[in-house]
């Protein structure tokens, strides 16, 4: 080999050996770079960015890699067959075609979903596939020197396009270029299932939201004894702002006397006992109104951590409707047994005067004019003792029906007690003279001077009723006594007797319309004296205590206030 060509020869192996250092120079330094974009890219995509900011930083980051002043992605709507375009920046075009479902056509985007693998295209390459009818329908500015897109494939499937375009003339994208944005779209794709992803959850969370903030019923959550989350139905169902209550403790508006049972709960669900599936308890508003709630719990992990949520409904109003037809149910039960007693009452308390004004009147049909002046006048007494007898009923029981609709009336007027006491008491000697011949009476009466401003006709009913009641119920006699005095503006009247008492379980309801305790035996009586007697003290706003022992005999005291007045 001539010496001149050796020489040209090593000279040429060591310009090789040059270069060779200097492209893996260059091939490092790229490398360094295209580490440093994808790092980059990675850390944008977790950043929390808008979709559209995101992209954006792609953008700039591909800069740094190839010529990428022109850019723009393209997403498929499969289900709808158009593409979207979240991302489109263009020096000719700008931002025109930045727009949201577009029908597919027979564009350059289109080629590249078409085949599924990059395309590298210049105006004659254009031009060929305009010719072969590939791309017929393209958009935007086309003088382009070079374009190249790339697919993004998400789950597998072609779902987009990354396209980079240039104008300058001498711009040639390159096999090389195209790995590059290939590998650019392959952290896009993964980027992009992440942003539908959150999106999807975002609108998954933004409906279950809108389901929990309108749902009528009270949501709270409840962790580490604070509440960690509340909807505002519960704000609304407890009565305190949402501020306040996640502040405070979760019990903080549990009624005081509710809070032991409720802490106690809590206690038991630590210690895995059984709980009752619903449980009520109280809540205080920032009102002041006290709200009765319903809840049942569930454990939930709520941030990693265990926690309680609870569902609460308002059974305020629930409660009160039950109450209230509770009340009406026993009201309708108390008139229904009322109205029996009534008819068993006047069924047999009629029957006895009405036998007697029969028999009496038989007696003057078929025997008046062999009857004697004084048999007649007895006869006749008789009659009318039996109609006073069933008109004293009938008063009683007009008397009960004013008071149980509210109509009785309160007229008060200065009364001298004493002598009305005794005109009283003789009244009873006259209509009752057997029985009053068993018993002793002692009175012990205010002066007759002295003047109460009462009620005549419901003192007649009290003193009346009392009286004869002791005198009735004491058929082996003994004593009774009867008191009326005056102490410190209260007029207190007590009558005992040493009669047949009142038996223990009776004492309850003796002063129910109809009661008549249950030792009474043959002794005639309607069950409405002592009901007439606690109406007349209840409009006087007085007081009625009794205290008696079967067999023993009883005591009524009334207490009546009252003002005194001269004569």
């Amino acid at each position: 080999m001539p010496h001149d060509l050796q020489a040209r020869v090593k000279s040429l192996e060591r310009q090789l050996k040059t270069l060779q250092a200097e492209y893996q120079t260059l091939r490092l330094q790229g490398n360094s770079a295209f580490q440093q974009v994808f790092y980059r890219i990675a850390e944008r995509a977790t950043a929390g960015l808008p979709f559209y900011d995101f992209l954006k930083e792609i953008h700039s980051l591909l800069k740094d890699l190839l010529p990428a002043t022109n850019l723009y992605v393209a997403l498929v709507n499969h289900a709808a067959d158009t593409l979207s375009f979240p991302y489109y920046v263009d020096e000719r075009d700008g931002s025109s075609l930045q727009v949201q479902d577009v029908p597919r056509r027979r564009g350059l985007t289109e080629y590249v979903l078409r085949t599924g693998i990059p395309q590298l295209i210049d105006a004659e390459r254009f031009a060929e596939l305009k010719a072969q009818g590939e791309i017929t329908e393209a958009t935007g500015d086309l003088t382009f020197t070079s374009w190249l897109g790339v697919p993004l494939l998400m789950h597998g499937v072609v779902s987009g396009a990354l396209v980079v375009q240039s104008y300058t003339p001498g711009d040639c994208y390159s096999g090389e270029d195209a790995d590059v944005l290939g590998f650019v779209a392959n952290h896009l794709s993964n980027a992009i299932e992440r942003y539908r992803a959150i999106e999807a959850m975002r609108q998954s969370e933004g409906r279950y939201r809108s389901v929990v903030d309108n749902l009528t019923v009270g949501l709270v959550v409840i962790q580490d004894g604070r509440v960690a989350f509340i909807n505002p139905s519960m704000a609304r169902i407890a009565g305190h702002s949402l501020d306040r209550l996640l502040a405070r403790h979760y019990a903080a508006a549990v009624h005081p006397d509710d809070l032991e049972k409720l802490l106690a709960r809590k206690e038991r669900r630590q210690l895995g006992a059984p709980l009752e599936p619903v449980h009520t308890f109280r809540v205080v508003t920032a009102a002041g109104e006290i709200r009765y709630l319903e809840a049942s719990e569930v454990v939930i992990e709520w941030e990693s951590r265990a926690a309680v949520l609870a569902f609460m409904t308002d059974i305020t109003d629930r409660l009160s409707s039950e109450q209230a037809q509770k009340a009406a149910l026993q009201q309708q039960t108390k008139l229904n047994d009322m109205k029996t007693r009534f008819i068993s009452m006047t069924s047999h308390e009629f029957r006895t005067p009405l036998a007697s004004i029969h028999g009496s009147v038989e007696l003057l049909k078929h025997y008046e004019n062999r009857m004697p002046p004084d048999k007649k006048r007895q006869i006749l007494q008789n009659i009318d003792d039996a109609v006073e007898r069933m008109t004293h009923m009938l008063g009683n029981v007009l008397q009960i029906g004013r008071a149980e609709a509210g109509q009785l009336q309160f007229r008060p007027k200065p009364l001298a007690l004493n002598p009305f006491c005794l005109a009283l008491v003789d009244e009873l000697r006259n209509s009752m003279p057997h029985a009053f011949a068993k018993i002793t009476l002692t009175l012990d009466l205010c002066a007759p001077e002295q003047y109460f401003l009462l009620d005549e006709a419901l003192i007649r009913n009290i003193v009346g009723n009392l009286l004869s009641n002791a005198i009735k119920y004491s058929p082996q006699g003994g004593s009774v006594t009867f008191s009326a005095l005056e102490n410190d503006g209260i007029v207190v009247l007590t009558i005992a007797d040493q009669g047949i008492g009142i038996p223990t379980a009776d004492q309850e309801q003796l002063f129910q319309t109809f009661h008549r305790a249950s030792n009474v035996g043959g002794i005639a009586g309607t069950g409405l004296g002592l009901s007439i007697v606690k109406e007349a003290v209840n409009c006087h706003r007085g007081t009625i205590e009794v205290h008696s022992v079967e067999g023993q005999g009883s005591q009524f005291t009334v207490m009546l206030p009252t003002s005194t007045e001269p004569a």
